[in-house]
């Protein structure tokens, strides 16, 4: 959704000072940006003025550029929150952040509330990487808090480090993003103990054939995590590594769990 411009390269100038900056030491876990305010954005876009760069970086001004007109075209009126929910994190280890964030959490269209939701499971972050001037999206991280977000040792051969992602206060589901020459994608979740191949599932929405009880491993034996009936639809999130069963999530406040091959309508 997010394309770029090279119309605004005095704001990208700035914006290459701020990363540089606020990346002196090289940024392992993710860090919220306290200074930036997506209002800050909004308000010097209507009166036409420049922006201070520390509260408008030039991906977030460009990412709001785009939503006012979504947003216009939708009959509403676009607003920006005081205080963002923009990270930063030295994903690539050139000592400049990347920039971490989703419109849902910065951006509200009054009048047209739900052009920039994304549901229950609310909405994956978006991550930029400066290229040659342009900040430019390279991958989609599902993911609530900053402190979520680090960086294994693990790196691709053009410096990339593969970030990984512990969404629960226990990091029972560790979920790890790989570096695939342009982009980041999810590759694997380790789920107490489990390997789950992501990369190479069948993924999407799909409804159990029948009444289905989910488990904390893929085991007809395992700790039940819930008990949902036929035609319930459930998220595929990766495949159990050696074994017929789906690490499956059945609504974003439920507890993801395995289920059998034979338990789901895949055609």
């Amino acid at each position: 959704m997010h394309r770029h411009t090279r119309n605004w390269l005095p704001w990208l100038a700035a914006a290459t000072l701020l990363a540089a900056f606020s990346s002196r030491a090289q940024t392992v876990r993710g860090v919220r940006l306290t200074s930036v305010s997506p209002a800050h954005c909004i308000d010097t876009l209507a009166q036409r003025a420049a922006t201070d760069p520390l509260r408008c970086p030039a991906a977030l001004r460009t990412a709001v550029v785009e939503a006012q007109t979504l947003c216009r075209n939708a009959g509403g009126t676009l607003t920006g929150a005081k205080e963002g929910d923009v990270w930063a994190l030295d994903a690539n280890g050139d000592e400049r952040n990347e920039l971490i964030f989703e419109l849902d959490r910065n951006v509200t269209c009054e009048g047209a509330w739900s052009v920039f939701s994304c549901g229950s499971r609310g909405c994956p972050k978006m991550l930029y990487e400066l290229r040659e001037g342009e900040w430019v999206a390279v991958g989609r991280i599902s993911v609530e808090a900053p402190e979520q977000v680090t960086l294994a040792r693990t790196a691709a051969s053009d410096g990339h480090r593969t970030i990984e992602v512990c969404a629960k206060d226990d990091c029972v589901e560790r979920w790890t993003y790989e570096w695939l020459g342009s982009m980041y994608e999810a590759t694997r979740i380790e789920v107490r103990g489990t390997r789950v191949d992501v990369a190479g599932s069948v993924r999407g929405l799909y409804e159990l054939s029948a009444a289905t009880t989910l488990r904390d491993q893929p085991s007809s034996r395992a700790t039940e995590t819930g008990h949902y009936e036929a035609g319930t639809e459930v998220a595929i999130l990766g495949t159990a590594a050696g074994s017929d069963y789906f690490y499956v999530s059945p609504c974003n406040a439920c507890d993801s769990g395995f289920a059998p091959r034979a338990a789901l309508k895949i055609p």
